[in-house]
């Protein structure tokens, strides 16, 4: 599992962005006590089974607990009861919607707080599933807003990154800054076959 992350630390793919490489990057930007948060969708797969923590409770995830929708209300409140730590949700895009609302609440609360929304336009892990059992999926397909204008209307700071080689400095930007931020990645989610490939190829003697 090591590897299969680090085989894209330093990958420089233009125009989308692997998820190992976008996991890589916040393990590298955020510190052992930082708090990171995944809401429930196709990136939740992969930071469940990359995203390494030392400290309890600086990795947050609702699992079947708590459906789409859970990063952003849950950013809001790990900033209230942390302060003085970083804190990073991670959304797909489907998801983020799902709360969006919720950016006024941050924006009211001068949340320090990250947003970061993985953009595939679709609800990326139904189409995962389907396509695993069906080899084809039903029409996931939905519209984006223009994500800059949206985070200006909220009075956030706006990013968008579709370089992997400037992922890591975004990060670092956005983390640094006061009051909320949104970065949208467009990530590149070839690799979820690529996954389920190689996780089908993976034997164990009992």
């Amino acid at each position: 599992m090591a590897e299969d992350l680090a085989e894209y630390a330093d990958d420089d793919q233009s125009g989308k962005i692997r998820p190992q490489k976008a996991i890589w990057d916040y393990r590298e930007v955020l510190g052992s006590d930082d708090i990171l948060l995944s809401d429930v969708g196709a990136h939740k797969m992969w930071i469940a089974r990359h995203y390494h923590c030392s400290e309890p409770n600086t990795y947050l995830i609702p699992n079947g607990f708590c459906s789409m929708g859970f990063a952003l209300p849950g950013a809001i409140a790990a900033s209230l009861v942390h302060p003085d730590r970083k804190v990073l949700g991670i959304a797909g895009d489907a998801g983020f919607l799902m709360n969006v609302q919720e950016m006024e609440t941050a924006t009211r609360l001068k949340s320090n707080i990250v947003m970061m929304v993985w953009e595939d336009n679709e609800y990326g892990l139904i189409a995962w599933k389907q396509t695993n059992e069906f080899g084809r999926h039903t029409d996931l397909a939905f519209g984006n807003p223009e994500w800059l204008g949206l985070a200006a209307r909220f009075s956030w700071h706006g990013h968008y990154c579709s370089e992997s080689a400037d992922l890591k400095a975004t990060l670092e930007t956005t983390l640094s800054e006061e009051g909320p931020s949104l970065v949208v990645i467009s990530i590149d989610y070839r690799e979820n076959e690529l996954l389920t490939k190689k996780l089908g190829e993976i034997t164990a003697k009992l």
